[in-house]
């Protein structure tokens, strides 16, 4: 007993005077609260992408993101309040969310619109046109309906602009609609 005391008694004077080094304590990373998904507000707002040449109609609750590759993600407050948490470092307990993201992609070859989603989308898909305005652009969507996208060349804009509607779900075509029946082209206000 008297050596245990003795060692505790060195060590404790020791890591007073600086004799031993002293590790910082390693920060525990906390979890993120989740309230889960919060539902759409009845009422909307509009959201002005000039960068993309639309002003999209969106849920009142609902909050804009902007990506560090320069597209916009559009989520409910729940998720962006745990995307917020994630972040600044804390940890998420997982789950899916449903988004709405709108970004842009460079035509240098000037390809027809539908030559160039062939080309760039990745969805299994069924392709439709759809106008937004007096501009035509194309439906996207894949076979189990949870991913739906748009196409569209708008005029001031230099690049393909595709606004997407993603979920661990199904819906996402109606979804992307609802959003789209609301919205217009900057240029055809």
């Amino acid at each position: 007993m008297k050596r245990i005391f003795s060692i505790l008694l060195t060590t404790v004077l020791a890591n007073t005077v600086g004799v031993l080094p002293i590790l910082p304590a390693i920060a525990e990373s906390k979890y993120c609260n989740d309230p889960g998904p919060i539902p759409a507000a009845e009422t909307t707002r509009e959201l002005e992408l000039p960068q993309f040449g639309v002003t999209l109609a969106i849920p009142s609750n609902f909050r804009s993101i902007l990506r560090n590759n320069g597209a916009v993600e559009i989520v409910n407050p729940g998720t962006y309040q745990v995307l917020t948490c994630v972040a600044q470092g804390g940890q998420a307990l997982g789950r899916g969310y449903a988004s709405i993201i709108v970004r842009s992609i460079d035509n240098t070859d000037k390809l027809d619109l539908q030559q160039f989603i062939a080309q760039n989308s990745r969805l299994q898909r069924r392709i439709s046109p759809y106008a937004l305005g007096d501009q035509q652009g194309y439906l996207v969507e894949s076979r189990s309906d949870s991913s739906a996208q748009f196409w569209i060349s708008p005029a001031d804009v230099p690049d393909v602009v595709v606004i997407s509607a993603g979920c661990d779900c199904r819906g996402m075509r109606d979804r992307l609609v609802s959003i789209l029946d609301r919205s217009s082209l900057l240029t055809s206000r």
